[in-house]
């Protein structure tokens, strides 16, 4: 009987130790497995809002990712600075579309950014739709803000028009990157009809008066006289690299180097 008891009780200690023995195994840090549960929502698997699996590690975001801008084509960049100062507006400039670019202004204003860089890559477009974005370049510099224009690329027409209309200092180019002003070519789109041979003679008028305008406001943005960039567009494209474009004076140095 006592030989029984004493079986029993051995056999219940043994079952206590194995089962203690477990516990502090699974107390152990498990260095080799995978965490399963989110530390943040403490949801299985199935989280993925903030997390990535299988590890569940913080993805990576933007510093900018809390912002919702009113276009697809620009951000706030400079967050590395530490400095809202700092902070600069970038907007890249493919098509000519003011009312966009008057949207990317109201945002800007209303952040407080003292600084935007026109990123262009174009092939041209709407001699007034140029011409409103230009207005507001020059509005917004006359607050005493920078514009700076770059030209990775090219930038071609109403977009070279655009481009020197930056803050002097503040237009740089790629050295390879292409330019090229030209004649206007007609006023189709603007309102204009034009049927007679005397309509043909005024219509000459008005295209002579705009290119006029234009081409003196692109001669004061540089080292050329508006005779001398009459006579290089007459009947014919004025096309430049952006070596030349400093050379001309329609660029104030190059990306990348010091101004």
């Amino acid at each position: 009987m006592i030989k029984t008891i004493t079986i029993k009780i051995i056999i219940v200690i043994l079952t206590l130790l194995v089962f203690n023995s477990m516990s502090i195994a699974a107390d152990k840090p498990q260095s080799n497995k995978l965490q399963s549960i989110c530390p943040k929502t403490k949801m299985s698997n199935e989280c993925l809002t903030c997390h990535t699996v299988p590890h569940f590690k913080l993805k990576e975001t933007l510093p900018d990712a809390m912002l919702v801008y009113p276009v697809k084509n620009m951000r706030i960049l400079g967050w590395e600075y530490g400095d809202v100062n700092k902070l600069y507006a970038l907007y890249e400039l493919n098509s000519i579309l003011p009312d966009e670019v008057m949207r990317f202004f109201e945002y800007v204003y209303q952040k407080g950014i003292k600084k935007v860089v026109f990123e262009i890559f174009s092939p041209g477009g709407s001699l007034f739709g140029a011409q409103k974005i230009v207005s507001m370049i020059e509005e917004y510099k006359a607050k005493g803000n920078i514009v700076e224009t770059r030209i990775y690329g090219a930038a071609l027409s109403a977009g070279f028009y655009i481009f020197v209309s930056g803050s002097p200092g503040h237009r740089l180019v790629s050295p390879y990157a292409d330019l090229m002003w030209h004649e206007l070519i007609s006023l189709k789109g603007i309102g204009f009809v034009f049927e007679s041979p005397s309509d043909s003679e005024e219509s000459s008028r008005v295209l002579r008066h705009l290119q006029n305008i234009r081409n003196e406001y692109i001669a004061s943005r540089s080292k050329l006289t508006k005779a001398q960039i009459d006579e290089k567009i007459r009947k014919k494209e004025f096309w430049m690299s952006g070596k030349q474009a400093v050379e001309y004076g329609f660029a104030d140095g190059f990306i990348g180097s010091e101004k």
